[in-house]
């Protein structure tokens, strides 16, 4: 009988690997876009679907506000180790307003890559798009 890897689910489903989509987010949120973009083509090289990942992102940007929110969430019995240690790190150096307008142009993002004729480039301009917001003041010191 043969068995069934994680690895082999993950390419079936077109999913991302989760550790990657943290390294990927973290880049992106430094400003580091030409890195960025190189994983993320690493990523859709290995099988991973654009739509996905930028889905990912927004679970990974909703976990962050959530650690922000309620930290103690972290350290449930149910968070997994990498959302637990990552989380938290992530969390501690990103801002609210960089989380949630991270939030905002993903999720503007993922609504482009659903309708643009070539999705892969529709959301490498998404990561474009956020890697450059990144850095941008907050409304209040503007």
């Amino acid at each position: 009988m043969d068995t069934l890897s994680a690895e082999a689910v993950r390419d079936m489903l077109g999913l991302a690997d989760r550790a990657a989509v943290y390294d990927l987010f973290d880049q992106v949120m430094a400003g580091d876009i030409a890195g960025a973009l190189d994983r993320f083509d690493a990523m859709y090289r290995d099988g991973a679907d654009p739509l996905v990942v930028l889905q990912d992102i927004l679970d990974v940007v909703y976990w962050l506000t959530r650690i922000k929110t309620a930290p103690t969430v972290a350290d449930a019995p149910y968070t997994p180790e990498t959302e637990r240690t990552r989380g938290k790190e992530m969390a501690e150096k990103l801002s609210m307003p960089s989380l949630t307008r991270a939030w905002q142009l993903t999720l503007k993002g993922v609504g482009e890559v659903q309708t643009a004729p070539n999705a892969l480039q529709a959301a490498q301009m998404a990561l474009v798009r956020l890697a450059h917001a990144a850095d941008l003041p907050s409304p209040a010191v503007l």
